[in-house]
């Protein structure tokens, strides 16, 4: 412990070499100016937005609902977003479709709040043709969905996002997701996709790939251009594909596990990249608490954690969804290993601020 650096505020370690946890504390105080998406990214609505209707009290059936865009830009979708009322219950399913119903990606939803806007990511950044029509949609499956009938659609556009159509609202009764490419009453069932134009990397897509040593049930977190995650195969391999040129961050976990090395930082750069292994091993339980000062910026909607095997970085992001308090505890670290952290600021508009000061711990 003695080798750790902890930054303004100056804390207090709770206990030392012999203690399984310890406090680092953060410092973070962003203002509006550092906000920046980078690359930018794009939605039709901001997570303030709220229906006029957001359940459709007497429709309980299961349903897919949708929304057809275009962008006047290449570049890629990242996921999913929809409205949920509390009474929109079940498992979510988001699929990304061609004009024709081709299923180009989908992703279940996890981890979602009683109501509000939900998102969930697919496994890779899917690329999409600009000035060509697509379809986002999500899978309601008892129904109570958001519906504001004769929706002003002329007044929306996210440039370089626009919506396809005078009725771009589409829905499908079906068990399970189905193509929507039915209108009514020009509904809006507040669907939505995050999108990402293309830069100079363009869209040729890659893999990343590898094998985990010394167990079947590792979970391999992807971060950098693209977030993903992937479950081992019973052989300890995994996989992402349909990457986009970048550099991107793999880091292994599991309860109870160490893993050699903790993390890998792999390029993307006009070839799939293989090889990427790890070695797992059982291990001591620790944990790191980490603690931050607020931002000081408006309209905070909370945080994201992340942390680094090597000084200044590339970060993995260790938290699924944002962290409403100014704290957080990791209980994925290793004994023997040293890490460093920073964290962010997202706000209403999905907008992320720049990373805090790095804070280091040092596990015994």
């Amino acid at each position: 412990m003695k080798n750790s650096k902890y930054l303004v505020p100056k804390p207090v370690p709770r206990g030392l070499s012999n203690s399984k946890s310890w406090t680092a504390v953060l410092s973070l105080a962003v203002v509006y100016g550092v906000f920046a998406a980078v690359p930018a990214r794009a939605s039709f609505w901001t997570s303030s937005a709220v229906p006029g209707t957001t359940g459709a009290a007497n429709d309980s059936s299961s349903v897919t609902l949708g929304l057809k865009f275009y962008s006047d830009a290449a570049g890629a979708v990242v996921g999913v977003r929809f409205y949920k009322g509390t009474s929109n219950t079940g498992t979510h399913t988001g699929v990304l479709w061609s004009a024709t119903g081709t299923k180009l990606a989908s992703v279940t939803f996890s981890g979602e709040t009683a109501s509000g806007w939900q998102q969930a990511n697919f496994a890779a950044p899917v690329s999409i043709a600009a000035n060509t029509t697509y379809v986002i949609s999500y899978q309601a499956p008892r129904g109570h969905y958001a519906d504001d009938q004769y929706y002003n659609w002329g007044g929306l556009s996210a440039a370089p996002l626009h919506i396809s159509g005078s009725s771009p609202g589409v829905y499908m009764y079906a068990n399970s997701p189905a193509f929507p490419n039915q209108a009514w009453n020009g509904s809006n069932y507040y669907v939505d996709l995050v999108f990402v134009p293309s830069g100079s990397g363009g869209s040729t897509k890659y893999s990343i790939s590898g094998k985990i040593s010394g167990t079947t049930a590792a979970t391999v977190s992807l971060s950098g251009a693209a977030s993903a995650s992937a479950k081992t195969d019973s052989s300890g391999n995994f996989n992402f594909a349909g990457l986009l040129k970048g550099t991107y961050l793999l880091s292994p976990s599991q309860a109870g596990y160490v893993f050699s090395p903790p993390t890998r930082s792999v390029t993307v750069n006009n070839a799939n990249i293989t090889g990427q292994n790890f070695t797992a091993a059982v291990g001591v339980q620790h944990s790191v608490s980490l603690k931050w000062t607020a931002s000081s910026s408006p309209n905070i909607s909370g945080y994201r954690v992340y942390r680094a095997g090597t000084s200044g970085g590339p970060y993995a992001r260790i938290t699924a969804s944002l962290v409403g308090a100014t704290s957080y505890v990791d209980n994925t670290v290793s004994a023997g290993d040293t890490y460093y952290y920073v964290t962010t600021a997202v706000n209403a508009n999905g907008l992320e601020s720049g990373y805090s000061n790095q804070a280091v711990a040092a596990v015994p």
